[in-house]
């Protein structure tokens, strides 16, 4: 597999602008942290401006409980499309769990940065920290953890804090920097939630510089595929004689697609690898800033077999630290398709993500003027470029077939 970077080298060296957009000013007028704010906001942070009230979503005459109707409307769809499922992933709580116990020595100071349900921060607390600073950027959210925290006997050992990460001080919020640092910021892409953004800047500013962080790495990985069901709900074909294919003039081969947008678990959907497991992007969080990460890389592969390429399929793992054996299922954390097939909550909350092909050289030749399907025999070079938005949240990717 050969790889080549094409990498921004506009961006600071010192990694002052690594995700973050400056002294910006918000809604409600407070200035946005210290220089230092990232492009992308959890669903109803509270500086994010987003004011609205679960009530506020429902006509007058319909019922909404008064537990709901006071509450964020983007927190409680967040809660409900994800953090029920979040929670209940059993396995990804033992990988959590697993590597917390490993990670903290007894009296260490451990940082969590978006607690939500504050069930990693109660981990960390059971496996013997000397105290948890479970950081909520929103106050409902906030209000609820330091609830079950309370329930739970730990209220003594850990501390919510309801502000960004990006707003935190040490010697303000937290007395010193932190041992270690845990999160849970991933999203179907393993960088959509700004994850690189906010673990470099707690790095930098909250914690010591030997802290462990967990978890130390991971990894976007990619499979091109075909799969004739894919095929079927993304494409028009003809019917009773009549022909509708024009109709896919408007089929999207640009914009990733999370499977659960479509309504289908990518495990129990029948596809075939036309080449597989292509690393985009191995992330160390240990040490890696958004800059780390090119704009663009070229990668080139085989075709393992020969077939139409329907799409790009995209799944990430996230691994207790850096130098973690990949290969030890106790080590890692993925959103395979494999690895989710017995495991629905997980399929729930991130799923896997898939972006449509087409043969791009028919395209820019102008020979058509809808998409040309890209069909591959076994042993075909391919070439895939992998691209990444300016904050790195957001990717694209274009597969071509190379001259032989």
């Amino acid at each position: 597999m050969d790889v080549e970077s094409n990498h921004d080298e506009s961006m600071d060296e010192d990694h002052e602008e690594d995700g973050y957009s400056g002294d910006e000013e918000v809604a409600d007028g407070r200035v946005a942290g210290s220089g230092k704010y990232p492009m992308w906001l959890p669903p109803g942070a509270d500086c994010s401006g987003d004011d609205a009230t679960f009530a506020s979503n429902f006509e007058e005459h319909f019922n909404v409980p008064e537990r709901l109707a006071d509450k964020s409307a983007s927190v409680v769809e967040a809660v409900n499309d994800f953090h029920f499922a979040m929670i209940n992933d059993h396995a990804r709580n033992c990988f959590y769990r697993s590597a917390l116990q490993r990670a903290i020595t007894p009296g260490d100071i451990v940082l969590e940065i978006g607690t939500g349900s504050g069930l990693l921060a109660m981990l960390a607390a059971r496996a013997g920290a000397g105290h948890v600073y479970a950081i909520e950027a929103n106050r409902n959210m906030a209000d609820l953890a330091v609830q079950l925290i309370k329930a739970n006997g730990l209220d003594s050992k850990i501390t919510v804090i309801n502000a960004l990460s990006t707003h935190v001080k040490v010697g303000r919020d937290i007395p010193r920097r932190a041992d270690v640092l845990v999160s849970e910021i991933f999203g179907t892409m393993l960088l959509g939630e700004s994850a690189l953004t906010f673990i470099s800047h707690c790095r930098d500013d909250l914690l010591k510089k030997d802290a462990k962080i967990v978890p130390g790495a991971g990894c976007q990985f990619i499979s091109l595929i075909e799969s004739a069901d894919i095929k079927s709900i993304t494409s028009a074909s003809n019917w009773g004689g009549i022909n509708l294919e024009g109709f896919d003039a408007l089929q999207d081969t640009c914009n990733v697609v999370f499977t659960k947008q479509y309504g289908f678990r990518l495990s129990s959907v029948p596809y075939q690898n036309i080449a597989q497991r292509i690393p985009v992007a191995d992330v160390n969080f240990c040490t890696d800033y958004p800059s780390s990460i090119p704009n663009e890389r070229r990668i080139v592969v085989k075709a393992e077999r020969a077939g139409t390429i329907h799409a790009v399929m995209a799944y990430w793992e996230a691994y207790t630290t850096p130098d973690s054996p990949r290969s030890d299922p106790a080590e890692v954390m993925s959103t395979d398709p494999e690895a989710t097939r017995d495991n629905f909550p997980r399929d729930m909350q991130w799923g896997q993500a898939i972006q449509l092909v087409e043969d791009v050289s028919a395209h820019k030749a102008g020979a058509s003027t809808r998409p040309v399907p890209l069909v591959v025999a076994a042993g075909d070079a391919l070439e895939i470029l992998a691209r990444f938005s300016s904050d790195r949240n957001v990717m694209q990717f274009e597969v071509n077939k190379l001259e032989s």
